[in-house]
């Protein structure tokens, strides 16, 4: 396989976000409009009742994850008011969004190690350091991901 990789530590990270977006990707390519749209699970909180809104709430924290950094580094950032009713518009958004990380670490593939330890984000959750945050936004993408495989089991969802 060839392929260019991203430089430094921060390129390495933010490669593994892009393989964890374009594995749930691929598996939204599986799922009908009318599949995305269904609501599963009426019990739970609104942001996982649907594959949709699934998608809608990573889009949201992965711009959430993105301004978190920018603020720390004093850049400028946006909060897009997202709707997704379409499954191929929920992916034109998560790649929307990963763009909009790409871009936020454009300055940043230079940092060594200690700096990304160094760089201390706090969230209205917890605080981290730039890799850790980095960390946790391709888990989240990992999680949801695993919820959605789930669904689509249960489900028969093809």
């Amino acid at each position: 396989m060839n392929r260019t990789y991203r430089k430094g530590a921060i390129g390495a990270l933010t490669d593994e976000y892009e393989k964890a977006l374009n594995e749930l990707k691929d598996l939204l390519l599986q799922i009908p409009n009318a599949k995305f749209l269904k609501v599963y699970n009426e019990k739970t909180d609104v942001d996982f009742q649907s594959i949709r809104n699934i998608i809608l709430h990573l889009i949201n924290s992965g711009y959430g994850y993105a301004n978190y950094i920018r603020k720390r580094f004093g850049n400028n950032y946006v909060v897009p008011k997202i709707e997704i009713e379409k499954t191929e518009q929920g992916i034109s958004e998560l790649e929307k969004m990963f763009q909009y990380t790409v871009e936020t670490f454009e300055d940043k593939w230079h940092l060594t190690y200690g700096e990304l330890m160094n760089t201390i984000i706090k969230t209205s959750w917890t605080t981290y350091d730039l890799e850790a945050i980095t960390e946790h936004a391709i888990v989240h993408i990992l999680r949801h991901r695993l919820q959605i495989e789930k669904i689509i089991d249960k489900y028969r969802i093809s």
